[in-house]
């Protein structure tokens, strides 16, 4: 049902006889017949309290909000992640919707990765115009439903969008193949970080992304492993010497790292971790990686490389890890 009513969304005309705006209690939308702007409930709060809509939204979380038949209306602030059988799909769909800029994939070529691989990667550029992000996010939400998918939120509008970063995407599989999640390499450095994960959380229908990790040739009987905190490092040592590797963003979750090994019979460990990507909290990392690995009798090797190709060099010892996996 539509009521008209005799007020402009930022002020209102007492002498005015003509209706102004009218609103659509079903639907939840406005429209201002004076200005020409519309959309939801929650632009038009932000715009009448002069407040960005990030505020608008949890002030109205905390207001009781009913329909025309006084049922309540329940408004969740943070999506629950969907199953990754739906997050692969969308995904895969999202990403068969992007290509590889010519920039990205000499890079990806320049650390020693296939042409072969690099297709198979689903690499894909981030796109950095905005009407494209937004026909994208449309096509998507026809087909799928994006709430619960990391990364994608909507905006004032109600159009389902997802931000700009200077960098491309980075799919990380689970161990039966499927999409988990898409970690994001930035061309520059951010706060330090070069990788971040693909996120919406504090977004509008947003979805916060989780600490995956890429898991490569480990079984129940595997007897050592290389762990990097760099998934690009990670597939390089999956498409190469495909030892028993595990990868993840962040090093500092070392408790990650044991839910996983304890479930095999993992004694050495080997951390790969390149300088240019140590910062500051490198210490504390290392420190927390003994403190919560060596009382459980692993042995641990540390190895620095400041590039991707060091790895495979005389001063690293590959042969080590390859002798414990034969």
């Amino acid at each position: 049902m539509k009521q008209n009513v005799f007020v402009h969304f930022v002020g209102y005309n007492k002498l005015s006889k003509i209706p102004t705006m009218s609103l659509n209690t079903r639907d939840n939308k406005y429209h201002c017949m004076r200005c020409g702007n519309g959309g939801y409930s929650v632009g038009l709060y932000a715009r009448v309290r002069g407040i960005d809509t990030k505020k608008a939204y949890k002030e109205l979380l905390k207001k009781e909000c009913y329909s025309q038949n006084s049922s309540p209306i329940e408004i969740s602030p943070i999506n629950l992640l969907a199953d990754v059988e739906i997050r692969d799909s969308v995904y895969r769909h999202f990403l068969n919707m992007l290509k590889l800029e010519g920039q990205h994939k000499r890079y990806l070529k320049s650390l020693g990765l296939l042409d072969s691989s690099i297709d198979a990667g689903l690499y894909r550029t981030i796109p950095k115009n905005y009407i494209k992000r937004r026909m994208i996010g449309s096509e998507l939400s026809r087909k799928y439903n994006l709430a619960g998918i990391p990364g994608f939120f909507q905006e004032e509008d109600w159009h389902w969008c997802f931000n700009r970063y200077d960098g491309f995407f980075v799919p990380i599989l689970d161990s039966n193949g499927y999409i988990q999640g898409l970690s994001i390499h930035l061309d520059k450095p951010f706060n330090n970080n070069q990788d971040i994960w693909f996120s919406s959380n504090n977004k509008i229908n947003g979805t916060s992304a989780k600490s995956w990790i890429m898991k490569n040739n480990i079984t129940n009987n595997s007897n050592s492993v290389i762990i990097t905190d760099n998934f690009l490092l990670g597939n390089l040592i999956k498409e190469t010497i495909n030892v028993p590797m595990l990868a993840f963003q962040n090093i500092s979750n070392s408790y990650i790292i044991l839910k996983e090994i304890e479930k095999t019979r993992i004694k050495d460990i080997t951390f790969v971790i390149r300088l240019p990507q140590a910062n500051e909290n490198l210490d504390y990392i290392i420190n927390r990686i003994f403190r919560d690995l060596m009382p459980l009798n692993y042995n641990i090797d540390i190895k620095y490389i400041n590039d991707y190709k060091d790895f495979f060099n005389e001063d690293f010892d590959v042969t080590y890890t390859l002798n414990k996996t034969a």
